[in-house]
């Protein structure tokens, strides 16, 4: 399997590119989102790589980062969602997003993408719902900081952002978990 690619960006299309690799040129269907992060043709690039293979041969899809090509898999693992709805979740959410929005329960959200009727976004709730739960331990723990967020002046959205960055280990407190939300993003 292809792992990951590094090359010379020959082609760029908003959701297709191809990756000059000495000689050769592999075609990768990418989310907006890593379109936007690669540089103009002639640049230097690196992407991580997911092969699905068909009766017309493989497709490759090609991601900056870790985060986006593991949700990409997680989508894509559900009955009936393929690689061109996970590809449109991604031009539309962040990774951290999509796990929330799928955690949370939000069909309606999910249904605004292109290519997600009721029957795949129920199928993505239905499936991947435990997968991307948060812990019961954390629950409370991240409610708490929620509203603290939230009494700070933050908009529901910016702390839900700012928590869903934090990764609290065992026995974690509440000031933990704040420190790490308000800290300065890397």
């Amino acid at each position: 399997m292809i792992a990951r690619l590094r090359g010379t960006l020959a082609e760029k299309e908003p959701t297709r590119v191809v990756l000059d690799c000495q000689g050769i040129g592999f075609e990768l269907g990418v989310p907006l989102s890593t379109s936007r992060q690669l540089g103009k043709i002639g640049d230097a690039a690196e992407l991580l790589v997911v092969t699905r293979f068909t009766r017309e041969g493989a497709d490759l899809y090609g991601f900056c980062d870790k985060a986006e090509r593991d949700v990409f898999v997680l989508i894509t693992s559900v009955r009936g969602v393929g690689p061109k709805a996970g590809l449109n979740l991604l031009s539309r959410f962040r990774p951290d997003e999509i796990r929330s929005v799928i955690a949370r329960g939000e069909i309606d959200v999910i249904r605004t993408v292109p290519g997600i009727g009721p029957k795949k976004a129920q199928r993505l709730m239905e499936e991947l719902k435990e997968q991307t739960a948060p812990t019961e331990a954390a629950e409370p723990l991240f409610a708490d900081a929620h509203k603290a967020l939230v009494g700070l002046g933050l908009t529901n959205r910016e702390a839900r952002a700012r928590l869903e960055r934090v990764k609290p280990g065992p026995g974690a407190t509440l000031e933990y978990v704040l420190k790490q939300a308000l800290a300065e993003q890397p």
